[in-house]
């Protein structure tokens, strides 16, 4: 029985399990309940209230109002106390007693107010509820609603805009894959994302470009995002509360629950104008529809599916390189674009659910998860002009641009109990993901196929799993005067890895010289042009287990300071045992003026598909008049070839991070938050830079391994030191009893440097420039944003609401191998994003907007002006713009029109 039957085979006894537990327990359950209903409206306008929500204040029940203000929320006989909150209200609550059998209508009528809610966080702490500005660390709380006054479409696109020290870099080739998150300056392998406080499994790619190095990432896309309530950000190290990757901060995404009724559509596209060029590409479309349904005994059952697709955009300019042979007229024609630079196509599918059911009166049972599935295609690899001797002219006498495409598959589901015994409050989950990619090579050719290569190739597929199983208890003690909650639990983590060969046309040697040219009856380069396929040789089955402790401890040994602890011990079955700690503070000097600090260790496990990752090129190898086909190879840390080249067993990277801030909360004036921040990594993993050299051909050949080149592996290089500040305001104001004027600011300076650089192996120690090159250290200190200033302005008047958002982000920098006068750098931009909405009918809202409104586009390369004299990156001017480096990208202005039933 295979590791991927056995890891099925023990979740349907789980769930089995979780089945059998659940009916016994129901039957158990004597506690009746009673439906309530109402309506929650505008006291000053008498208007529903839509998307407010109401809880039962002693309980976990839930709901929230529909477009016309109307909820049913089940409450147990008895007396409860129920609150109404809502942005843009002052909370409302009633105590309501019911009797078995009968029935109830409340109406709730809030009063307008511009002071923001204060919103309960769940990240960060495992006590039942705090508030962001009562953090000792900082926290933000982004709503649904705030994601769609961005106007955008996608999750990432909204958190860019809201969270200044958060970034998405465009990565080249795979951004139409997945779009890596960035807190702070730091790689996306130092955020841990969540869902619903569980921990998201992993993507399994490595993507790597001008702005982050070959990185890990999680893929956000995978969450369609009308199924988000709110998005939780913690910047502030976390590892000893979550575990691994959490250096940096915590992303959790909360997921909608309860009854709701929400159908909307989007479509939008580029209208740009750049370089005497029009554009009208990045078509888009987007439907989703989340329906929540309610039973009488308080269970809810939310789905959620979206469907998206994204056409192209393309920014390269004309080719006037010669395309044919020498003397042949079609040089003289016309200059085309025949390369790509700028999104590819994307088509994607998805869809989310949560649930939950009571199983006793003080147990619930519960269950999220979803499925995506994406395909896309990249035509952003260089283009084979026909003189190019990877072209095959019978097949493409005219040259052609290799298309990369990629299938992604995308599955989690979580299931487990909770429920309260004897004042604990216990919390038991299991949950499985997955996700894989399969590739594909359109319109391409091995050369060495001759004329019956293949024009379309498989090129493999890689994939991981991770089964995660959670135990925690909560519970409020007081010792003395002295209340204190505290929390534990234990945490079951196993991953794995695989890589598959792609067809053997993607990568093998057909044994066919050059079939025409000045370079006829010459070997070829092998393989599938645009992505050469994995070989049998790269393939990987990898696995490996974790398990954890861990014990938290929060309270107020006098009213004015909230202290918090936190440990955690961890061991990996591949690297051994580790330990992090924290500590944080809170405390209110005076009415509305608080200190916060904290300071933790941390550590980040290397990522399976770091320790495993496999992948072969081909490289032709010239010595007096006679060619050596040899291979290059980037090896697992753990195979012979890399252990012969130096490498060792990949350590975990640790850190230390400390934080200080400021918090101003007084009512009627700006609310405040300034918060700086250091963290130092030790042992930063990293992929090292290629080594083709004679003495490593000897090196191999003297060990029994021929035909190898040279290559290059993951290591532990580093140590670098990322400090920088976070400042956050925010004030609203009320106009005319119900028109509501909200300001929110942001500004995030930050500067990652590397430290040390880690001696290499006595076999590379003299490789160590190629190896640790200028511009690998500048993908760390000058690859993301330095300085990010965001200034947002949200009016709402009755139906109507306007969302002006400015923000300015940079400078980055793309250093140069060798010559620092050759670096490029993109200064700042402002980019301005505007949108207006209208809510047609109590239901029905319809909403305009523009991203980049200004079409504004980022500095040019250096050499584009050079046109064919250039010797850089623009490609004797095809390629204009780095967009790769640029923090908005390059595609110009986007315009949205948005439709929404709620």
């Amino acid at each position: 029985m295979t590791r991927t039957s056995i890891l099925a085979e023990k979740a349907r006894t789980a769930a089995a399990a979780l089945v059998l537990m659940t009916g016994v327990a129901q039957q158990m359950s004597a506690q009746e309940t009673v439906v309530m209903t109402g309506t929650v409206s505008n006291a000053v306008t008498g208007r529903p209230v839509a998307n407010a929500t109401v809880r039962v204040v002693a309980g976990r029940r839930f709901t929230v109002t529909g477009g016309d203000g109307s909820y049913r929320l089940v409450v147990d006989t008895g007396q409860s106390e129920v609150r109404v909150t809502a942005v843009g209200f002052a909370p409302a609550s009633q105590m309501v007693s019911l009797v078995p059998g009968a029935s109830a209508v409340t109406a709730f009528a809030l009063q307008p107010s511009a002071v923001p809610l204060e919103e309960v966080v769940t990240v960060g702490t495992r006590a039942l509820e705090r508030t962001v500005t009562g953090s000792p660390v900082p926290v933000d709380v982004i709503s649904s609603q705030l994601l769609e006054n961005t106007g955008l479409t996608e999750t990432w696109q909204q958190l860019q805009r809201v969270v200044p020290s958060l970034n998405v870099p465009h990565i080249p080739l795979g951004d139409n894959h997945m779009r890596p998150v960035t807190l702070r300056g730091l790689a996306p392998h130092h955020v841990l994302v969540l869902v619903n406080g569980k921990r998201l499994h992993p993507a399994s790619v490595l993507l790597a470009g001008p702005s982050v190095p070959a990185t890990a990432l999680t893929d956000l896309n995978a969450i369609p995002s009308g199924a988000i309530d709110r998005i939780e950000v913690l910047r502030d190290g976390a590892s000893a509360q979550y575990g691994s990757d959490a250096i940096g901060g915590v992303v959790n995404v909360v997921l909608k629950s309860g009854e709701r009724h929400d159908l909307q559509t989007s479509i939008g596209g580029v209208h740009s104008s750049e370089g005497g060029r029009d554009f009208g590409d990045g078509g888009l479309f987007e439907a989703s529809t989340t329906l929540g349904l309610a039973s009488a005994n308080g269970g809810h059952l939310t789905l959620t599916g979206e469907m998206r697709g994204r056409s192209g955009t393309n920014r390269a300019y004309p080719d006037r390189r010669p395309q044919y042979f020498a003397s042949d007229p079609r040089n003289d024609e016309a200059a085309r674009v025949s390369s790509y630079l700028g999104d590819g196509t994307v088509h994607a599918l998805s869809f989310f659910l949560t649930a939950a059911a009571p199983v006793t009166r003080s147990i619930e049972a519960y269950a999220f998860g979803g499925a995506a599935n994406r395909h896309s295609v990249s035509p952003d690899a260089f283009f084979r002009r026909p003189n190019d001797v990877r072209t095959i002219r019978a097949i493409y006498p005219d040259g052609f641009l290799p298309r990369i495409g990629s299938q992604i598959s995308d599955v989690s589901l979580v299931g487990g109990m909770r429920g309260t015994l004897r004042d604990w409050r216990w919390d038991l989950s299991s949950g499985w993901g997955g996700n894989g990619v399969a590739y594909h090579v359109h319109n391409s050719n091995n050369v060495s196929l001759g004329a019956a290569s293949p024009t379309e190739f498989y090129s493999g597929r890689i994939a991981v799993q991770q089964w995660t199983s959670n135990a925690d208890v909560t519970r409020d003690l007081n010792i003395g005067s002295f209340a204190v909650g505290v929390a534990g639990g234990a945490e079951l983590r196993v991953e794995t890895y695989q890589i598959r060969a792609g067809d053997a046309d993607s990568w093998r040697d057909g044994g066919v010289r050059i079939l025409d040219g000045p370079q006829a009856g010459q070997n070829p380069q092998v393989g599938a042009q645009g992505m050469l396929g994995y070989r049998p040789t790269d393939e990987v089955s990898a696995r490996r287990s974790s398990s954890a402790l861990y014990l938290e401890a929060e309270g107020r040994p006098i009213q004015r300071l909230l202290l918090q602890a936190a440990a955690r011990a961890e061991h990996y079955s591949d690297f051994g045992s580790t330990s992090d700690g924290k500590v944080a503070a809170r405390v209110q000097l005076l009415p509305g003026l608080a200190l916060r600090g904290s300071i933790s260790t941390g550590f980040r496990a290397p990522a399976l598909t770091q320790e495993y990752f496999s992948s072969t090129r081909t490289v032709l190898q010239t010595v007096n008049g006679v060619t050596t086909v040899l291979t290059v190879r980037t090896f697992p840390v753990n195979t012979p070839e890399a252990q012969l080249m130096g490498a060792t067993p990949l350590r975990p990277e640790t850190s230390v991070n400390r934080s200080a801030g400021i918090v101003l909360h007084v009512p009627r004036l700006p609310e405040i938050t300034a918060d700086l921040y250091r963290i130092t990594i030790d042992d930063r993993i990293s992929l090292l830079g290629a080594i083709m050299d004679t003495s490593i051909i000897r090196l191999f050949e003297e060990n029994g391994m021929r035909g190898i080149l040279g290559g290059n592996y993951f290591t532990n290089s580093m140590d670098t030191r990322t400090q920088g500040v976070d400042l956050v305001a925010s004030h609203a104001l009320l106009l005319n009893r119900s028109h509501v004027l909200r300001m929110l600011g942001g500004y995030n300076h930050t500067r990652s440097i590397v430290t040390r650089v880690l001696p290499l192996s006595p076999q590379l120690a003299r490789f160590r420039s190629q190896l640790i090159t200028r511009s690998g250290q500048g993908i760390i200190e000058d690859g993301q944003p330095r300085e990010t200033i965001s200034l947002t302005l949200n009016y709402g008047a009755g139906p109507l609401g306007i969302n002006l958002h400015n923000q300015r982000s940079g400078p980055t920098a793309q250093r140069d191998q060798n010559l620092p006068e050759a670096d490029q750098t993109l200064g700042p931009k402002w980019i301005t994003d505007v949108r207006i909405s209208y809510q047609l009918r109590p239901r029905v809202e319809v909403a305009v907007s523009a991203a980049n409104l200004f079409d504004v586009y980022p500095d040019e390369w250096r050499d584009f002006k050079d046109g064919l004299k250039a010797t850089g990156v623009s490609m004797m001017g095809i390629f204009r713009y780095p967009g790769a480096l640029s923090p908005f990208g390059m595609n110009g202005r986007t315009l949205y029109f948005r439709l929404a039933y709620h």
